[in-house]
């Protein structure tokens, strides 16, 4: 395969969603692209700004704060996307991202009812929470505003 047919099927993939450079490798390599001509392709797509692991980290992580999820979700979310663990902090550091906002939300879509009373109950809530990728500091700051309410 030459050159331009590997750059051609990295413009072709980015014409139609964002790529992480991880993912875009593997699927260039798939496709039986040799490593050179992968490398060319990907280092032209960079730029030329098609190619952002920064821009679509930060994109992941805005469609995920906005459907309720905390960082520590988003950042394994992230790297199961091909964004380094260190890039994927640096994105979730930012002053970008409303974290008490987020918890609210998933909170509220969750447990309408409000705050469980029982302890059982505040324990599964406190568990789904965690799982969502909220961390107990956070919990607790959200149960904190919703006895005063």
């Amino acid at each position: 395969m030459t050159n331009r047919s590997a750059l051609h099927t990295t413009i072709d993939l980015l014409s139609r969603r964002s790529y992480s450079q991880q993912q875009l490798l593997q699927k260039l390599r798939q496709k039986g692209y040799q490593d050179d001509e992968v490398s060319d392709a990907l280092e032209y797509a960079q730029q030329n700004a098609w190619l952002d692991d920064r821009s679509y980290a930060a994109s992941l992580t805005r469609a995920r704060v906005s459907r309720g999820y905390g960082k520590n979700y988003i950042k394994q979310y992230l790297q199961t996307k091909g964004i380094s663990g260190d890039l994927a902090i640096e994105v979730l550091e930012q002053d970008d991202w409303d974290w008490y906002q987020a918890i609210e939300l998933c909170f509220n879509k969750k447990f309408k009812q409000g705050l469980p009373s029982d302890r059982m109950q505040k324990q599964k809530c406190t568990a789904y929470l965690f799982r969502r990728g909220f961390d107990f500091e956070l919990i607790n700051i959200l149960y904190s505003e919703l006895q005063q309410q």
